[in-house]
């Protein structure tokens, strides 16, 4: 097994085996698409293709995948990204730059959290009145009370 640096488009309904060296396969009814580590490590990569993972791209035959491709837990640690058919080679990252990326990930993953909704206060229970007709009844109640004595 040999470093590569291209990757040729191959569609198949169903993944093979063994896959071949230089190959992207691709499963459009599976959302996703498989190769070979492009170090030459021979392990698998599968990129699955849905919104919240991997974008693909094909223009005249060469694809195109978008993030980076980072196997950061296999022995190679290679990361590297799929432009026009071209393995593009990437730094490494550092472990915590690893599990920031996958942090933001999971976040960005997650179903937002449900906002509750407002709860209504009860109407206010009006004991006596408001206002300046409040302190007219006062007045006038004071007043009895000063006759009354």
């Amino acid at each position: 097994m040999t470093r590569v640096d291209r990757l040729k488009v191959v569609f198949m309904d169903e993944m093979p085996e063994v896959l071949e060296d230089g190959v992207l396969y691709i499963s459009q009814e599976c959302h996703v698409a498989l190769h070979n580590c492009a170090c030459g490590c021979g392990k698998e990569v599968s990129t699955p293709l849905v919104p919240t993972e991997f974008t693909l791209s094909i223009r005249d035959g060469r694809p195109s995948l978008w993030p980076s491709i980072g196997n950061h837990d296999f022995a190679c640690a290679s990361h590297y990204i799929v432009r026009d058919g071209r393995i593009v080679w990437a730094g490494r990252m550092s472990r915590s730059d690893i599990e920031f990326g996958r942090w933001k990930d999971q976040r960005l993953k997650r179903p937002p959290i449900p906002v509750p909704a407002p709860v209504q206060a009860p109407p206010p229970v009006v004991t006596s009145p408001v206002g300046p007709v409040a302190g007219l009844i006062e007045r006038i109640c004071n007043w009895i009370k000063l006759i009354w004595k």
